[in-house]
């Protein structure tokens, strides 16, 4: 059967190396958007992760870790879709990502491609200090890649050598305790202000030595 668009046809189209909009090469060739669209997916066309419709012709990365390419603001995954570009980076990460880390580099805020990669278990995410960071849905890779990012957050909230954990009255660390119980989302700075407001003498300091000693930033329900 003959084609509608021959391959050395697309080719040329396609050699000044930029990307392309669906409704161009719709007009380009004379055929419907439909058929547009087939061609692309017969010629292996890479559909750009961030803007809706453009498409240019794989390329050979230069190494193994560059799979993407940014023309003209538009950026293109040579292994895929956004979604498969996001597994891609969180997989590849040595400590997880957070989905600004995963914005800058992708070109749109992937969000909502997020929950759904967590829904069908392609991805896995906990949250630390308040942010959410994304980790490799396996196992063992996502281990290897928590270990480097509590280390990170035990130091960031290490306890502050003006209040060591020791010196804190035990009525003082059940109160705090308590309080995270009771509000499970609050942050050391907020269970402080909690506390002095009932009239408990403490700093967000001492509220971070309890949270790093017992593994609340983990346990954040």
């Amino acid at each position: 059967m003959r084609r509608l668009c021959a391959d050395q046809d697309l080719k040329d189209f396609f050699r000044d190396g930029k990307p392309h909009r669906i409704e161009d090469i719709k007009d380009r060739f004379n055929v419907k958007k439909i058929v547009a669209y087939r061609e692309m997916k017969r010629i292996k066309a890479l559909r750009s992760i961030n803007t809706t419709g453009y498409f240019i012709l794989p390329w050979r990365a230069p190494s193994t870790q560059d799979e993407f390419v940014k023309i003209e603001g538009k950026v293109f995954f040579s292994g895929g879709d956004l979604s498969e570009a996001l597994i891609y980076l969180i997989t590849k990460s040595r400590a997880g990502l957070t989905a600004k880390d995963l914005e800058r580099k992708v070109g749109t805020n992937p969000r909502v491609q997020l929950l759904n990669l967590i829904q069908k278990h392609r991805v896995y995410r906990e949250k630390f200090g308040g942010s959410y960071i994304y980790f490799s849905h396996d196992k063992e890779q996502r281990k290897r890649q928590l270990e480097p990012r509590q280390a990170k957050y035990k130091k960031k909230y290490s306890p502050p050598i003006s209040d060591p954990l020791e010196t804190l009255p035990l009525e003082l660390i059940i109160k705090i305790l308590l309080t995270f119980i009771r509000h499970p989302d609050f942050s050391p700075k907020s269970a402080a202000l909690s506390l002095v407001r009932r009239g408990e003498k403490i700093t967000s300091g001492m509220v971070e030595s309890v949270f790093v000693k017992y593994d609340l930033y983990k346990k954040k329900f």
